[in-house]
């Protein structure tokens, strides 16, 4: 016999959580722990606002499911229904908001996709030779998605990048950029050295040395001058803030992926040892301003994090 349609609706719902809790248990049984810990910073009956650490993926990715906010607040907060309307890239850390009610969800979604939503980030480069401090400029640049290599690609053209934008393929990238100074950073985990300077379109002047923990020059400990930048987006891109500090010819320190300098960061490790989270990108979602749609009310939150502090210490499980 089978079952009346309502009560077949019931039992695949249920049926379809325990097969949900099943591959979420076995991915807790063979995934390596990432260890870092996303910390709440706010909260209501509909959303959550966390501070995400770097190395810990937002979502699931396929690769990983258990070792992320969104399931790590499912298991220590018991809500099965918490899931991330927006996010940050797997290095990037700061500010992450996540609904918590399945009916009011869409409408903290369509705050990002109408981009009525006050997004800031902040970044630690080399020092800059071509700005000076408090200058502002708003760049747009058209990205396409999907190169060949890694990352995304800066498409350059002498057609005008609206225009241009035309092609499905590409998308603007829209970022207000603004230096903020100099500030001693303690970067004694990033790359011993990296290259900055120059304009627009990637051009770099001679490298300029970061020294890290027991350099031998008897100059520096790991504390260090660098450039202070606060970001401002405008379009939701991926990698648009990596991509566009890079085209500026200044990298993001910790950088893996943009820059002359780049290389292997993130969860590596050799045959038969655990995986070292380093070096960390020095860049940080550090604001997120919005009117709440559901209370109408204007929500504001800012990241405790300091930029220039030293990278986030791996936590035990």
């Amino acid at each position: 016999m089978g079952r009346a349609a309502g009560n077949r609706d019931a039992w695949w719902g249920l049926e379809k959580n325990r097969q949900a809790a099943q591959v979420v248990a076995a991915a807790h049984e063979r995934e390596e722990y990432i260890p870092f810990e996303p910390v709440i910073v706010a909260g209501t009956d509909e959303f959550l606002v966390v501070d995400k650490p770097p190395f810990l993926p937002a979502t699931p990715n396929g690769r990983i499911v258990a070792n992320t906010v969104q399931e790590r607040l499912r298991r220590s907060l018991g809500e099965s229904e918490i899931v991330a309307v927006h996010r940050l890239d797997l290095l990037t850390s700061g500010l992450l908001l996540l609904s918590r009610n399945p009916a009011t969800r869409a409408r903290y979604q369509q705050l990002f996709q109408n981009q009525e939503i006050t997004k800031e980030y902040e970044c630690l480069t080399v020092m800059p030779d071509d700005w000076h401090v408090g200058e502002t400029r708003d760049v747009t640049l058209l990205l396409d998605p999907n190169p060949a290599g890694r990352g995304v690609k800066v498409v350059e053209t002498d057609v005008s990048a609206r225009a241009a934008a035309k092609n499905p393929k590409f998308k603007l990238a829209r970022t207000t950029v603004t230096f903020l100074g100099p500030v001693a950073a303690d970067i004694g985990d990033v790359l011993a050295s990296s290259r900055g300077g120059g304009s627009g379109g990637g051009a770099t002047s001679a490298s300029i040395p970061l020294h890290a923990v027991g350099c031998g020059c008897g100059h520096c400990g790991s504390s260090m001058q660098v450039g202070y930048w606060r970001l401002q987006p405008h379009t939701g891109r991926t990698h648009q803030l990596r991509v566009t500090m890079d085209w500026l010819g200044y990298p993001i320190l910790g950088e893996d992926t943009y820059g002359r300098e780049a290389g292997a960061q993130g969860p590596s490790a050799s045959a038969g040892s655990a995986p070292t989270y380093t070096p960390q990108l020095r860049l940080t979602a550090t604001a997120l301003a919005f009117v709440d749609p559901v209370t109408g009310e204007r929500r504001a939150y800012r990241s405790a994090r300091n930029i220039a502090a030293p990278a986030d210490v791996p936590t035990t499980p």
